[in-house]
């Protein structure tokens, strides 16, 4: 994909050194976007699909943390139950700090930071061994906070745990409520944005907006891709506009490109639609300092055609799709290139 190269070879010739919440460091650019155009014929094939050729991308692990987003889902119990770990470091690392254990445990494997220790991987195995068996273990170490799922499907919710005591009283005529309990329903932005496609399409307010300032606190990492915007007004198709504030431009943004198409390819089908320009806007667009090498060797990869995609399943609902539904046609992807993730 050569827009995703140009990207990167801006980076390397542009960005400027910062330092960063990890204490990696980056390389960094205030500011790129480039654009993809699905094109789908009519047998229903859409042609190049944005997914990365110049190293393999899973098109599994993508969809799958989409649909886990898309079904509200926080908690990476879904994630790894599909051997999908991508989410699992987080929670990893804070149950080391709040038990106290992390000060025993190396994280790295060297000074630059090229792979987690040895001991770090172990301990993290058990802990997702823990996620997957001991349900209240789960339940008080898996989830994420309000992240990704909780913005797309409930965006806004109150419970009754932010209230004030003065409040919970009165509500409660002198007891206490339920901390769990829904004080203030949230806001469903996915059906509503699936609502206004389909009965409102040259509506310019089709947004769904993950980013909530009342929640940034509550959350391991707040979302990094964090403003959609869907154009419904032109007949016969579907466009999207996806603003991500951070960019890990080696690790993650062949997954958020790919995967965002992938939820405008989505979105098209259960509206009747096909899916036309996903424009992709970075805010911090970033390598880290322990992927520059990775980064330079996949700059040397000359891109080959990109793939196709097929949605088999007939599907009025978003939250219907299962990863066997979709044929991916004529992916032959260079070899993976493996770079840490930091946290």
């Amino acid at each position: 994909m050569k827009q995703y190269h140009n990207l990167c070879g801006s980076i390397l010739k542009n960005g400027y050194a910062t330092g960063d919440r990890t204490g990696t460091g980056t390389i960094a650019m205030p500011g790129y976007s480039y654009q993809c155009k699905l094109n789908m014929d009519e047998e229903g094939v859409i042609h190049d699909f944005p997914l990365l050729t110049t190293k393999f991308v899973s098109l599994k692990s993508i969809f799958e943390e989409l649909i886990w987003k898309l079904r509200g889902d926080t908690n990476i119990k879904f994630l790894i139950e599909h051997n999908n770990h991508i989410w699992t470091e987080w929670p990893f690392k804070k149950w080391l700090e709040d038990t106290g254990q992390i000060r025993n445990i190396q994280m790295w494997k060297d000074a630059e930071k090229s792979d987690y220790a040895d001991e770090w991987k172990a301990e993290k195995k058990s802990f997702e061994e823990k996620i997957l068996t001991d349900s209240e273990f789960c339940q008080q170490w898996g989830g994420l906070g309000r992240t990704y799922g909780h913005q797309f499907r409930h965006f806004g919710e109150i419970t009754a745990s932010e209230l004030t005591p003065e409040v919970q009283s009165f509500l409660n005529k002198g007891g206490l409520l339920d901390p769990e309990y829904v004080v203030k329903k949230g806001e469903d932005q996915l059906m509503d944005a699936v609502s206004l496609i389909l009965n409102n399409p040259e509506n310019r307010r089709i947004i769904i907006s993950l980013w909530n300032p009342s929640d940034v606190k509550k959350t391991l990492l707040p979302p990094c891709p964090c403003f959609y915007q869907f154009f419904a007004n032109q007949n016969g198709y579907l466009h999207l506009n996806m603003y991500q504030r951070s960019c890990d431009s080696f690790l993650g943004v062949p997954y958020n490109t790919a995967q965002d198409s992938l939820l405008l390819v989505l979105m098209a089908h259960v509206t009747g639609l096909k899916p036309g320009i996903f424009n992709h806007f970075f805010g911090d667009a970033h390598i880290y300092r322990n992927h520059i090498k990775q980064v330079k060797e996949q700059l040397v990869r000359v891109p080959k055609e990109l793939p196709s995609l097929k949605i088999n399943k007939q599907t009025t609902n978003i939250l219907d799709f299962e990863f066997s539904d979709l044929e991916l046609i004529g992916y032959n992807p260079e070899k993976g290139i493996k770079g840490a993730v930091s946290i």
